[in-house]
């Protein structure tokens, strides 16, 4: 029987300015030579990746060439004092300290919930793999090579995998592990690299919050509450005494505003646009969600639901959710350690939307009604509740925390103090369209 260690979800030729492409579409062709050569330098099944591919960034071949080229050609200084930069590898040669724990690298999709495993130092790059930018490609290649060394993953004790027997954790930092190996090169692109581009090291700092949150037992960052708002083209976040500015991402007309796992994310339909709080403006770019699992809907999973009208990930007690308000009300989640959606809940007629705070201010999941009835969802036995007393008025659009006051977003863009209705300082003078509380970590410090 083989043992698989399991990765969840997780150059050219043209010559380069200082600063390196993060987009598969902006590499260039590849010169036959450096083909070669990394396929020779990691073995790399070639047929099983679609064949030799030298310039279309969307071929699998291709992305995983790319890969290379960036962990080949990246610069780091020196490393900076940080509780995620231990030295678990030599910040200037993961590219030998890849080839060297290494054996072959192949593509299938035998294991879907995995974005990549390692049996025995040979790679299997799955379909989540594929799907994932640039960075969450080279993170997990990188991953991979730390499993070979001979550092397994065991049961979570919280997060998606949490009560369930899948091995997807770290005991800690300071096992080294793969995890911590990933977390390591994630925050040396954010915080010491000299020629990647912005973007690359915003999307780092992404993807080290969206994972260092739940796949270290013993967690090695640390989250606290913030408020955040959106106004139009800015978003207001407030962080105990501090308000910052922040400029909203491009994003789908109408997308709403939703908490995640590292933070914010801009959510219409099935897709999702990341919210860098630590940064100004996103870099300036648009940046896919690869951090949260609203990246879900990326890949194709069989027995969903046909329509989506909401979706929230969510954290229960020491458990994560990943919930969609399907036709008819009906409720699905996301079965983690199975690689598949659960059961759907019953029908419920007249359900519009999720909330995550009741009237009364307790968090939760909840689907609000036509009629303005509340109902709390159970995301462990998949049933809805009953009604609420409080109901949801039609000049409310969402409640939330500010520090320990409840406030409330009413319909006509209001931030104001839902007990007594004065407007809250901070949010004075704007029209707000959403408002959410955020988690921030003290692994990174927020622009301001």
């Amino acid at each position: 029987m083989r043992t698989l260690l399991l990765s969840f979800a997780l150059l050219s030729s043209v010559s380069y300015a200082s600063t390196l492409p993060y987009k598969d579409s902006d590499f260039g062709c590849i010169s036959q030579a450096d083909a070669d050569r990394y396929v020779s330098d990691f073995s790399v099944d070639l047929e099983s990746f679609g064949g030799m591919e030298l310039c279309n960034g969307a071929k699998d071949t291709k992305k995983l060439f790319n890969d290379l080229s960036l962990i080949e050609r990246s610069q780091f200084a020196p490393d900076v004092s940080h509780n995620l930069i231990r030295g678990l590898v030599n910040a200037n040669d993961y590219y030998n300290w890849m080839k060297g724990e290494t054996r072959g690298v192949q593509r299938g999709n035998d294991v879907p919930f995995a974005t990549a495993y390692n049996q025995g130092g040979y790679f299997t790059m799955q379909d989540g793999w594929a799907a994932l930018a640039t960075l969450g490609r080279v993170g997990t290649v990188i991953h991979e090579a730390r499993h070979t060394e001979g550092y397994p993953h065991y049961a979570c004790t919280h997060g998606p995998y949490a009560g369930s027997q899948t091995a997807g954790c770290d005991t800690g930092y300071a096992q080294g592990g793969a995890h911590a190996v990933e977390m390591e090169y994630y925050t040396r692109v954010a915080l010491d690299a000299k020629n990647l581009h912005p973007v690359y090291q915003s999307m780092a700092r992404l993807m080290a919050l969206g994972r260092a949150n739940f796949v270290f037992n013993d967690s090695p960052i640390k989250a606290r509450e913030a408020l955040l708002g959106m106004a139009g083209d800015h978003m207001v976040l407030v962080d105990g005494a501090k308000v910052i500015d922040r400029q909203t991402p491009a994003a789908a007309a109408g997308a709403v505003l939703k908490r995640t796992s590292f933070g914010a994310a801009l959510v219409k339909g099935t897709d999702s646009v990341a919210v860098d709080l630590y940064g100004l403006t996103n870099n300036g770019a648009t940046i896919s969600d690869d951090y949260s699992y609203y990246k879900l809907f990326k890949t194709p999973r069989p027995n969903g639901p046909q329509s989506v009208t909401s979706i929230e990930e969510i954290d229960v007690n020491n458990l994560r959710y990943f919930a969609v308000l399907g036709e008819q009300g009906k409720v699905y989640s996301y079965d983690f350690p199975n690689g598949a959606w659960s059961r759907a809940s019953s029908a419920q007629s007249g359900a519009q939307s999720f909330v995550t705070r009741a009237p009364d201010g307790t968090p939760g999941l909840y689907v609000v009604k036509a009629d303005g009835t509340v109902l709390p969802f159970n995301l462990a036995n998949r049933s809805y509740g009953s009604a609420l007393r409080d109901r949801w008025t039609s000049d409310t659009r969402a409640f939330a925390m500010n520090a320990s006051t409840l406030v409330k977003l009413t319909a006509d863009g209001r931030v104001v103090n839902s007990s007594t209705g004065a407007p809250v300082d901070a949010f004075t003078g704007k029209q707000v369209t959403d408002l959410v509380n955020v988690p921030l970590y003290d692994a990174y410090e927020v622009a301001r």
